[in-house]
C-alpha cells in the first residue's frame, strides 16, 4: 500500500512540475480545531512519510481558521458551508477544492432537562446561545422555519461555545445550539436532552477552503493531503473505538462523550466536487440570506474549484 501511495504521489509531482523531495517543496500550512483532521491523519497513519513538511495552526471554531486562509496566514483547512457562507458574505476570498458529506451532520439544540421547552415552537420568547455563524446558527435558523416560528421571536445570544455553555447552565441563555463533542458532554454529563438535531432539519457539507495562491503554488501537495484525509476517513468507519481514544487522548475528553460523538458521526469525503454538494452549500446560503443572518444574497458555485480530484 506505502509502495502504490509512493508512486501515485510521484506521477502528481511530476504532472505539475513540483521537485521531489521534502527538502525541496515548500511546506503546506493547515489550519485545524483541536482533536480534528490532524489527530485522525496521526491515529489511521496517514502523518507517515509525508514528502513535505506540514506547519499546523490550530483555531478554537472555523471563523476564525477562515480569517487566517483570508489574510494568507495559511493555505488550507476545513470548515462547515455555515461558516464558509458568512465568510463569503463578508467578502473572504477563498476556494472550496474538497468537500465532505456530513449527512444530516452532528448539530444540536440543547435545553437543560426539566426544562419548560418541549418543542422547537416553545422557543419562542427564549434566549439561545449560539456561535454566529456556526452550524449551531445554521441549525437554530432552519428549526424555526421548520416549525414556523419568525427568526425575530426568539433572542439569539452569541457566545463562545465554553460561554455558552457556562450561560446554559447559569439560566442566562434558556437553550443552546451547538456541535459534537459539545452536545454528547451536554447529554451525559450536564443534564441537558436534545431538542431538535440536525438530522431531518438541516443538510450540511464540510468545505477544504485553500487560497487561490496556494491553489497556484502548492496544488500537489494539496492534493496528496485531501487524499490522506479521504483515507484517514475511510479507516475511521471500521476504527471508531480506536478514533474515539485518540481525540480523547489529545482533547482531555471524556471516553465515554468521544465514544458518543464518533458513533453517530457520518463523514464520507468525496473524491470530487460534486453538482448536489454544490446545491446543499447554496440552500445553505439561500437560507441565511433568507432570514437576514448575511447582508447579500451569495452564489456559492464560483466559490468551488472542480480541478481536484482523486481516486475512487
Amino acid at each position: 500500500m506505502r509502495i502504490f501511495k509512493g508512486l501515485v504521489l510521484a506521477a502528481l509531482l511530476a504532472a505539475f512540475a513540483v521537485p521531489a523531495s521534502a527538502a525541496e517543496l515548500a511546506p503546506l500550512r493547515v489550519g485545524d480545531q483541536r482533536g480534528a483532521v490532524q489527530v485522525l491523519l496521526k491515529a489511521a497513519g496517514e502523518l507517515d512519510h509525508v514528502p513535505y513538511r506540514i506547519e499546523w495552526a490550530l483555531f478554537p471554531v472555523g471563523a476564525p481558521l477562515v480569517e487566517a486562509l483570508n489574510a494568507d496566514a495559511i493555505d488550507f483547512g476545513y470548515v462547515g458551508d455555515a461558516t464558509t457562507t458568512f465568510a463569503l458574505a463578508a467578502g473572504a476570498r477563498l476556494k472550496t477544492i474538497n468537500v465532505w458529506d456530513f449527512g444530516q451532520g452532528g448539530s444540536a439544540i440543547v435545553v437543560p432537562d426539566k426544562a419548560p421547552i418541549h418543542t422547537v415552537a416553545d422557543l419562542r420568547g427564549h434566549r439561545v446561545g449560539l456561535v454566529r455563524g456556526s452550524p449551531g446558527h445554521l441549525l437554530v435558523v432552519a428549526a424555526l422555519k421548520q416549525a414556523g416560528v419568525p427568526l425575530a421571536e426568539v433572542t439569539l445570544v452569541y457566545l463562545t461555545a465554553a460561554d455558552a455553555k457556562a450561560a446554559l447552565t447559569s439560566g442566562s441563555i434558556d437553550a443552546w445550539a451547538i456541535w459534537d463533542p459539545y452536545v454528547a458532554a451536554a447529554q451525559l454529563q450536564d443534564h441537558m436532552r436534545i431538542l431538535v438535531g440536525s438530522q431531518g432539519t438541516v443538510r450540511e457539507v464540510e468545505c477544504g477552503v485553500a487560497s487561490d495562491s496556494a491553489i497556484a503554488t502548492k496544488r500537489a501537495q494539496l492534493t496528496d493531503f485531501i487524499a490522506r484525509v479521504r483515507r484517514a476517513y475511510q479507516w475511521a468507519q471500521a476504527h471508531r473505538k480506536e478514533q474515539a481514544e485518540a481525540y480523547a487522548r489529545d482533547t482531555g475528553t471524556p471516553i465515554e462523550v468521544a465514544t458518543l460523538t464518533f458513533s453517530r458521526q457520518q463523514v464520507i469525503v468525496l473524491p470530487a466536487v460534486t453538482d448536489d454538494a454544490v446545491a446543499v452549500h447554496q440552500a445553505v446560503a439561500d437560507l441565511y440570506f433568507e432570514a437576514g443572518v448575511i447582508p447579500r444574497p451569495v452564489n456559492v458555485a464560483p466559490t468551488y474549484d472542480r480541478s481536484f480530484s482523486l481516486n475512487p
